[in-house]
This record gives C-alpha cells, structure tokens and sequence, in this order.
C-alpha cells in the first residue's frame, strides 16, 4: 500500500474540517449509456491518482492520503425530472460528508446522473482537500473526451501521488518545524480579536455577530443563487476593464467592496509549485484576503484600480504563501481546528466573503458540439465547509459570465443574498454606462 502525509496545501484545506466540497453539474444533450460512462470514470480515475486515494488520520493525529484499497468511484443514475432539478441535488451535495478513514472503500469522489431519453446532467462532488475549481473543470473535459474517444489511452499523472512537499523550493526552509511560531501568533491574534469584539460591542446599533463556525449545520440548508450577464453585458465589463487597465477579478470584486470591504481571492498556483502539475486534480489553489473600502466619492473605474493595485501586489510569492511560514503540518490538527474561527474572525473582521473566478472556460472547450454530445451548461462551485461563509463562484461560457453565490439558510436569507446581488448589479449598470 502506498501512502504519503498531506501536503501543506492539502493540509490547510483538511483543517476546515467536514464537509467541504466542491460539486458541479453540466448539462448534456445527447442518449447515455450507464457502460459509456463507467468506462469514462474509471479512465478518470487510473489518469488522477488522487481519485484511488482515501484520507487516513493515524493514531498521532497525523493525515495521510492512502492508496490500494479504493474502489470505483460511486456512479448513481436518477431519473431527470426537470431543468433545474440538479440544483437542489447540488446543494445537497456540498453538505454530504465523505466517509474517510482504513476501513473506507470509496474514494473522495462521487457521480450522480440526471438521466432521460435525450439529455442528462453530470454531477461530480469531491472533497476540497484533493481537488480546486480547475481540478472540476479538467475532469468534465476528461469525461466528455472519454465518451467521444472511449478507445483513447490514459497516461496516470503519477508525481501527483508521489511528491508531498509542493510549495516552491526557496519556501520549504522556512516552513516552521514545530508549532511554536503559530502558537505565539494565535496568542496575539485573541487578545486583538478580544479589543475588537469589545469595539463592536461599544458601537451603537451594530448587528449582533454571527457564529463563524456552525456546530449546527446539519440543519441548516445550503442555497445557492445564480445569475448570468448577457452577451452584451460580459463584453462590455471585459472592454472597460482593459480600457480602464483593471483585471476582470478587481472589477469584480469591486462591485461587491460596499458590502464586502474585505474579500478573499482563491489563486491557482499551479504554475507557482515546486514541480509541474499540469492539468491534474489536486488541491492547487491558495487565498490571498484583499482589505479595501469603497470609496463613494470616486467613480467604480478608480476604486477598481486602486482594488488591482493591492490584489497585484498581493498577488507576489511572498504573499501568497506567508501563511506557511505560520502554518504548517507541524501544528496539530486539533491546534489549528480550535484557533481557525480566531484566526478567520480577525481577518475578516466577521463577515467571511471570497470570490472564486475560474476565468473563461472557453478555452477548455467545455462546451463541446459533437455528433454525439453537446454540453449545454455548467453549474456549482465550492461550499464553505461548516464555515459560515458566503462564496461566490464565477466562470465565463460561451462569452457570457456566470455568477453563483452559496449560503447557509440561516443564518443568511435569500432576501439578504439578493440585496448584495443587486447592490452589485446597480453598480456594474453605471460602470457600464460611464
């Protein structure tokens, strides 16, 4: 059996605890057939070997990842019943916890099929800790590739399985080999984050804090709410933006900063690793928090300037991966789980928002017109764990930019979720017109 510690990516995401997923949909026009696809998914599934893995977390609270015992992914079919009817299946999905642990014999991936005569839906749900929103995107582009090619050879990814210390050469020596930096820091994070609470406290009129962990969530639901600009609508953004020299993920942002002055950007660092991981799944993506007030006095294009400036410089090595020189798989688990909500309160003073852009997957060619299947749409994202986090995920299809926003109900409502949209809404209108 072949088995190796989590990697200091995989490590942070493993943290935040269960459930953590991401799940996604695409809708397919075509006949399936249940052997075309079984065949698709264990092709996928000897090409990344993270989806023959399983998570072990040993007798001293150390998590590895584990090969030889795995099984096929699990594929269930569902009769389609409607459009729409993925969206509910999704949000479920997120919540799901996987099974882990030696005695497991399922991998941290599972299919569900949406099937009638002419289209079906495609719903792939895996743990955060083995994939990122580009791991979604490259598996949707293997399946359908599969199923066009099933004869196609398959060339496993091995280094993926292999090689645990990712992070650039030049960063693993200064990654802490005992907890003691993390210690001292989390010390001063709660006493900052106690004159903070105090702070807020003393103001007048102010909302009445919301938990950042939710002991509760199993009865909770987790929503999502969706909307795509026009045709005319995404190019417009995409010309001002480079009129205006501002990249698409600071307008974006920007168009959230009234409600969110403080927003996480999860970057791929894929091209950033220690070594070349291609298009393999895996945990390849970090977050860099953005803190920028918007400034009322100027018009959106200035405020989305100076919002590329700070993520541009955020955006350097050195930044993105400050926090291993904190954090590392040197603290135990426990320690992290038990300071996350401290460490999370302080840097987002409360109110946790990110803003996942996957970019345009155009360029994939997610969207295929074949003799045999035509991809229609694509649907999901990531969830927020038992975080009470509110997630926007966003990718381009066919020149037309795709929002999803995901919650838990409560502590959130959809009226609340709706006013942010429409705030934002309100302001790409006039940005577009200026």
């Amino acid at each position: 059996m072949h088995k190796r510690r989590l990697n200091e990516l995989e490590y942070l995401n493993w943290t935040l605890g269960q459930p953590y997923n991401i799940s996604m949909s695409i809708t397919v026009r075509g006949k399936l057939h249940e052997g075309m696809l079984r065949n698709a998914l264990d092709k996928i599934q000897q090409k990344h070997p993270l989806l023959q893995a399983q998570l072990l977390v040993d007798t001293n609270k150390h998590p590895y990842l584990i090969w030889g015992k795995v099984g096929k992914i699990p594929m269930e079919i569902i009769p389609r019943t409607g459009e729409e009817q993925y969206e509910k299946i999704i949000e479920n999905e997120f919540i799901t916890p996987f099974e882990t642990g030696n005695n497991c014999s399922l991998p941290l991936i599972r299919v569900k099929i949406l099937l009638s005569d002419a289209k079906f839906d495609l719903i792939i749900t895996m743990q955060h800790v083995i994939a990122d929103g580009m791991s979604m995107v490259f598996l949707f582009k293997d399946i359908i590739d599969f199923m066009t090619k099933p004869e196609k050879k398959v060339k496993p990814q091995e280094v993926v399985k292999i090689i645990e210390d990712v992070l650039p050469h030049y960063y693993q020596k200064t990654i802490p080999k005992t907890p003691r930096k993390f210690n001292r820091a989390i010390w001063f994070m709660k006493r900052i984050v106690k004159i903070y609470r105090f702070k807020e406290r003393l103001r007048k009129n102010s909302l009445t804090q919301k938990s950042l962990i939710l002991e509760d969530f199993k009865h909770k639901e987790f929503k999502t709410l969706a909307w795509i600009l026009t045709e005319d609508q995404s190019y417009s953004l995409i010309r001002k933006c480079k009129e205006n020299n501002v990249t698409i993920q600071s307008a974006l942002c920007t168009l959230f900063l009234s409600d969110f002055p403080i927003i996480n950007n999860p970057v791929n660092l894929r091209k950033r690793l220690a070594y070349n991981v291609g298009q393999s799944v895996g945990c390849f993506a970090g977050g860099l928090v953005i803190k920028k007030k918007y400034n009322k006095r100027q018009d959106f294009w200035k405020n989305a300037r100076k919002y590329r400036k700070r993520l541009t410089k955020g955006l350097r090595d050195k930044n993105l991966f400050k926090i291993f020189k904190m954090i590392s798989r040197a603290v135990p688990l426990k320690s992290l789980q038990e300071s996350g909500s401290i460490y999370l309160e302080l840097v987002s003073k409360s109110q946790p928002f990110g803003v996942t852009n996957l970019g345009s997957l155009d360029k994939f060619n997610i969207l295929l017109r074949s003799n045999k299947f035509t991809v229609e749409h694509i649907y999901g994202g990531v969830s927020s764990g038992v975080l009470n986090a509110l997630i926007l995920a966003i990718f381009t299809i066919e020149n037309r930019i795709h929002f999803h926003f995901h919650y838990y109900k409560p502590p959130h409502t959809r009226e609340e979720i709706e006013k942010y949209v429409s705030n934002a809404m309100k302001k790409l209108d006039k940005a577009l017109e200026s």
